[in-house]
């Protein structure tokens, strides 16, 4: 939209050339009449005209709640194209970006039911409709993702399951995003998301409608509790910080959920809401560092705990680890016996490749050699990571922007070195993305984009994969060859990964009692190869693939046995 500030930043400019001679003064002042008709123009219209002027016209729909779809299962692609188009394209792309088919449809003027394409696609995989519109020289493209998974739709709550995934459902319309549904069919057991337990009792409600919501599509919950406003508490005479009212208030909602939720998580980041490092600033201005808010927030955390324990004993409490937090925690206010599981967010950054991060790469252990000095729990949460797909606008940000099929790799890599390496589970940042603009990073976590149908990115199809390959297969070691990999007892049968950090490169497997081997990547994709003489070549590139039908006799020289501290 063309503002009256935008104008006038116009016209300061232009009247600040120098050395103007006659001719190009002219043509300046025409430019400027120009924008100045532009800018009135604009200003008459209202914002749906100036968003129906701006956005391309063509949409792609699909019947299915994100784009997903079984193999063989009958779906339909929506195209709606206006009819100031005289032709339409539409190709249908594999993952690899190779046209499978290629239809043409002609456009009937004044009719605006859309293109009826449909879909049954026999194979698992990512698939891309590339939708070309013609009229005259002029094309115009638009491209919409779907994916074909195996069937792992949740038809009862998985509690073991280590997979889970952040969200924000309060965000979306139940009726209208059917967000839970997509989740059921992609397979993810668990979320992570906010209650609004304040305004559940407030409102005398009978039930969480959010958890009714939630149990309805079979997903547990890991219940993030809402903030609490660090302005609210009051220190006693004896220098401890009370929050009664809230603690009033969330005792009830526990007893009002009693059965539903074996384990609470505390309030995500304390020094980034909440205020905390605003009531109590760190005295250096290192805003993550807990000395300062770190006494009270400990104070408010035992009462929680206290609370809870009242209602229900075996209902466990979460609390956020990050670097110092729990030694502080623990040394300063004695916190030590209220931490039932500590949640960390191992983010990684400049560094992008997930395998750099140090938990990432074995640190669990020393971890919790250090949590048990402190007498705490030794069960870590990965309750927050991920990988953004935003678009780069030149300027420097702390995160690096990853294309789709990285994010996709990514997520594979990164759930099964952590689950590998000692977290109990793993939760990916988050299920969709959010309308904060192209360039925000914040906003292309998804693993859904933010559209009509929710539709999925490569990294759902990767997601529902690795579920449906790993959910029963039990890390027993590490890889000895030259790439990245982990080996797995899957119900008695051996299965193994691999990848390397970028690019692709040829690795040799030794295998004297094995014929064949089954090669699958991280979209479902199968390849058959024949053991010859003793050995098979095969591909390894950043997307990790999956190897089954080893021989156990040639299984066991392939890793290096697992070690970890329980």
């Amino acid at each position: 939209m063309v503002t009256y500030e935008v104008f006038c930043n116009f016209e300061l400019i232009m009247c600040n050339q120098s050395k103007l001679n006659m001719r190009n003064t002219k043509f300046r002042i025409e430019v400027i009449l120009l924008k100045l008709f532009t800018f009135i123009l604009c200003s008459a219209m209202t914002p749906t005209q100036m968003q129906e002027k701006d956005q391309i016209p063509i949409k792609i729909t699909f019947d299915q709640p994100g784009a997903l779809y079984h193999v063989k299962e009958k779906g339909t692609a929506f195209i709606q194209v206006p009819d100031s188009y005289q032709e339409v394209i539409v190709e249908l792309l594999d993952t690899d970006r190779k046209v499978l088919t290629r239809k043409p449809f002609s456009i009937e003027k004044k009719e605006h039911s859309p293109i009826h394409y449909p879909l049954k696609q026999k194979d698992l995989g990512y698939y891309t409709l590339k939708v070309i519109a013609v009229s005259g020289i002029k094309t115009d493209t638009i491209e919409g993702g779907f994916g074909v998974i195996p069937n792992v739709t949740l038809t009862k709550k998985d509690w073991d399951s280590p997979f889970g995934i952040c969200g924000h459902f309060t965000r979306y319309d139940y009726k209208k995003w059917k967000i839970a549904a997509v989740q059921q069919k992609l397979g993810i057991a668990w979320v992570r998301d906010e209650s609004n337990w304040k305004k559940v009792i407030e409102d005398g409600l009978k039930s969480d409608p959010d958890l009714d919501y939630l149990d309805s599509h079979h997903i547990c919950w890991l219940n993030l509790f809402g903030y609490v406003d660090s302005f609210n508490g009051v220190q006693n005479k004896k220098g401890i910080w009370t929050w009664d009212n809230d603690i009033s208030i969330l005792k009830k909602y526990v007893e009002l959920t009693k059965g539903h939720f074996p384990i609470f998580e505390s309030q995500n980041e304390p020094n980034n809401f909440g205020g905390w490092s605003k009531r109590w600033p760190h005295p250096e201005g290192q805003q993550w560092r807990p000395q300062g808010w770190g006494k009270p927030f400990a104070d408010l955390i035992k009462q929680m705990g206290d609370s809870i324990r009242e209602v229900d004993p075996s209902i466990q409490l979460m609390w956020q680890g990050e670097g110092e937090w729990i030694e502080y925690f623990v040394n300063e206010r004695g916190a030590a016996p209220y931490i039932d599981v500590v949640a960390i967010h191992p983010y990684v950054n400049d560094k992008i490749y997930p395998e750099t991060e140090k938990f990432a790469s074995g640190f669990y252990n020393e971890n919790k050699n250090k949590l048990k000095e402190l007498k705490v729990s030794t069960e870590m949460w990965v309750t927050e990571v991920g990988w953004t797909t935003y678009t780069s606008d030149g300027k420097p940000n702390h995160y690096v922007p990853v294309t789709e099929y990285e994010q996709a790799a990514y997520l594979v890599r990164t759930y099964l070195s952590h689950l590998y390496y000692g977290a109990k589970k793993v939760f990916w940042y988050e299920i969709a993305d959010e309308p904060f603009g192209a360039y925000n990073p914040e906003a292309f976590f998804g693993i859904l984009r933010f559209n009509e149908s929710l539709s999925v990115k490569p990294s759902a199809v990767a997601y529902s994969n690795m579920i449906h390959n790993y959910r029963y297969a039990t890390p027993i070691g590490k890889y000895t060859g030259s790439t990245y990999g982990f080996a797995y007892d899957n119900k008695g049968k051996t299965q193994m990964c691999l990848w390397i950090e970028k690019g692709h490169s040829e690795e040799t497997l030794h295998l004297q009692h094995t014929k064949k081997i089954i090669v699958t990547d991280i979209f479902g994709r199968m390849q058959l190869f024949k053991v010859v003489d003793g050995k098979v070549t095969i591909s390894v590139g950043y997307l990790p693939v999956t190897i089954t039908g080893i021989d156990k006799k040639d299984f066991k020289k392939l890793y290096i046995p697992r070690m970890i501290v329980e």
